[in-house]
């Protein structure tokens, strides 16, 4: 091999690994952008949490409030 063979080769390796490391990330970052969480959701970490891990749990406990503050916005 010869010494640029050799260079290519560490590009390479150095380019997978970080496509590796960033496509899952990116992948994750535009699923998030398509989703539509519910008002009190989209600005509080924990209930964001819920409302993904378990929608109908989020709905029982906050989605009354949402429908109010949606009423009251649309006001």
């Amino acid at each position: 091999m010869t010494k640029m063979d050799e260079e290519l080769i560490k590009y390479l390796v150095v380019g997978a690994f970080v496509l590796f490391a960033f496509i899952p990330i990116t992948w994750q970052a535009i699923k998030r952008r398509h989703e539509s969480p519910p008002p009190m959701a989209a600005n509080d970490r924990k209930l964001y949490r819920l409302w993904r891990s378990d929608p109908e749990a989020y709905e029982r406990q906050y989605g009354e409030m949402d429908k109010r503050y949606l009423e009251a916005k649309k006001r």
